[in-house]
């Protein structure tokens, strides 16, 4: 039977009950090719989009524990789907926090977006976007938006996370971290090197989907070490990328 794991360094509240609708899934309702389904840990999902999973405790302390060093300052979340994640940068006290999805636009999507948020503790802080990325990432940038952490969650598909990710390097500040979500994609694995290649260090975390981290200025990203209980192996596209409790790829 799948088993939860959080590293020991790390934790995260739990907030399943401003969720009523998740379970946990099949694996083999997932076709996205780069889903792990040999990682024994939960797959849960939405009940009403059984395909489309949320990212799992692992990757929730990961990303809690990484946003809590920026409590009280900006951000902006790429991508949020049901609200999940979301939940967990609002409950790290990322403020305010501009969140891109276009499938806000729906107004019972929204509603009950919005539930989630109050039920966070984020409904003054938190600053819908239905529209796509890159587009409304720049245009918040060029009305002047600045975010000291971001999670990019969205468009997996081509270009997409490069493009996210190098929207929002302009309006980062000084000391800034960008984390990113499916790593496992070559396509994702290709923002992070993006920002990289902007003058930003970068390191790998070894989860399910994978999670990757960039950053500089006064600040570091946490650590983590992997489930000892999994059989975990790198990516080839990940070639030369730090993974944290592990040795360099």
């Amino acid at each position: 039977m799948a088993t939860d794991y959080v590293a020991d360094n790390l934790k995260a509240p739990v907030l399943d009950h401003l969720f009523p609708n998740m379970i946990e899934a099949d694996k083999s309702a997932s076709t996205w090719p780069y889903f792990r389904k040999q990682i024994d840990h939960p797959f849960r999902v939405d009940r009403r989009n059984p395909t489309v999973g949320f990212i799992n405790r692992d990757e929730a302390s990961i990303l809690y524990a990484n946003a809590r060093a920026f409590k009280g300052r900006s951000g902006i979340e790429i991508g949020a789907w049901r609200g999940w994640s979301t939940a967990y940068l609002v409950a790290a006290g990322v403020a305010p926090l501009h969140v891109v999805e276009p499938l806000l636009a729906d107004p019972d999507w929204r509603s009950e977006f919005e539930a989630v948020i109050r039920g966070a503790g984020g409904s003054s802080s938190t600053i819908l976007a239905p529209e796509k990325s890159p587009e409304a990432v720049v245009r918040l940038g060029e009305a002047g938006a600045r975010w000291s952490f971001a999670f990019i969650d969205g468009d997996h598909d081509g270009d997409a996370p490069r493009k996210d990710a190098l929207a929002c390097a302009p309006y980062l500040e000084t000391t800034a971290m960008v984390l990113f979500h499916d790593l496992v994609s070559p396509h994702v694995a290709a923002g992070l090197r993006a920002l990289k290649a902007e003058g930003f260090s970068v390191m790998a975390y070894q989860t399910a989907q994978m999670m990757g981290v960039a950053w500089r200025g006064a600040t570091k990203p946490v650590a983590h070490t992997p489930d000892p209980a999994q059989h975990w192996q790198v990516p080839d596209h990940l070639t030369g990328i730090r993974i944290s409790g592990e040795a360099a790829a």
